[in-house]
């Protein structure tokens, strides 16, 4: 057995639905995105900046010639409840990257089989750009949405490693995109802040994930008031491009396993809970979970929340509009102004 077939073996025997390997090479591709996007929206073009080193690989491992791809769906083991699958994206609730989760622990025992077949290894899933190295690897390819698709759709976790071996690679890719009905824009209808608005492009800094979480990128201010009604009551990631997605209509998988955390998480995501929730809560049971937020900011999670609860209103929701007024941090209370006007316009 080659090592090549050895990597693609494990991989299969650790859950993940497919590998490959590809040369680290220049990413032109995605390098040429981010410029074309960033003149498309200049004012998302710092966020491409920031990205943009990723079209570099051997700059940051010089030592480094292959990458291994491997990709899993997220769709087969949990279950997710509706009241949760309407607040957070599904790809955050299912993220292999926490670290009490088996598919966490399934990884890092890929990462050790790796280390002990070659001279250096690194993970590299957020310094290398993952969907365009599953597409050259072989493993799927972009529809409208800029997900990458399988015969059972857009529901995929893509994980690489950079190694210092060269290994058998893919055939280079013809056409990283499939060709959807030119009559189907179901994906970019179903954008409400209006940052899909063609396809295969994407207005990065009107994106509803990146404004739940953007403290991540550097930036802490909140959505600008044209875009929070628009928001509905997202949370923390969207999944409404894939939803829409015809393709997408009959591939999601329900699983039937509750999450691992020691608690429910039904008792912690709603609304009610993060409105109020203290520094304590926050650093036990939230952030460790979804980290795109940072500890200090315990104030994203709130604005969110309050939101949230302006744009689905319930009488029980105004003590907490209320309450958010008199929040130490400005922009909860800017939050809670916001909100509580929402709702008096709204009777």
């Amino acid at each position: 057995m080659t090592k090549t077939e050895a990597i693609k073996n494990k991989a299969l025997s650790l859950g993940y639905d497919g590998c490959g390997m590809i040369p680290v090479d220049f990413y032109w591709e995605f390098h040429d995105e981010l410029v074309r996007r960033s003149v498309l929206f200049p004012h998302s073009a710092f966020l491409y900046d920031l990205i943009k080193p990723m079209a570099n690989v051997q700059e940051k491992f010089p030592w480094a010639k292959s990458i291994v791809v491997a990709m899993r769906r997220y769709d087969k083991e949990y279950a997710v409840s509706e009241e949760i699958g309407r607040l957070i994206g599904r790809y955050y609730l299912i993220d292999g990257r926490t670290r009490f989760s088996r598919e966490f622990a399934n990884w890092a025992s890929f990462t050790e089989f790796l280390k002990r077949m070659d001279l250096e290894v690194t993970p590299s899933s957020s310094l290398v750009p993952a969907r365009w190295s599953a597409v050259r690897a072989g493993l799927g390819k972009f529809r409208n949405n800029n997900f990458v698709y399988t015969d059972k759709g857009s529901w995929n976790v893509i994980d690489t490693w950079v190694m210092s071996d060269r290994l058998d690679y893919e055939p280079p890719m013809e056409n990283p995109r499939v060709t959807c009905p030119p009559e189907c824009d179901n994906c970019i209808r179903a954008c409400p802040t209006g940052a899909l608005s063609a396809p295969y492009t994407m207005d990065a800094t009107h994106c509803i994930s990146y404004l739940t979480y953007n403290s991540m990128y550097g930036q802490a201010d909140l959505p600008s008031e044209s875009l929070r009604s628009a928001m509905g009551q997202w949370i923390y990631g969207c999944d409404l491009c894939q939803t829409a997605c015809p393709y997408n209509a009959k591939t999601w998988c329900d699983g039937s396993e509750a999450f691992p955390e020691p608690w429910p998480l039904e008792s912690i995501i709603r609304l009610e809970e993060l409105a109020g929730m203290d520094q304590q809560m926050y650093e036990t049971k939230v952030q460790p979970r979804f980290w795109y937020i940072k500890k200090e900011n315990i104030w994203q999670w709130k604005c969110n929340a309050l939101r949230a609860m302006a744009n689905t209103y319930k009488p029980a929701y105004e003590l907490y509009l209320k309450n958010g007024l008199n929040d130490p941090n400005a922009n909860v209370r800017a939050m809670a102004t916001w909100a509580l006007e929402r709702i008096h316009q709204k009777r």
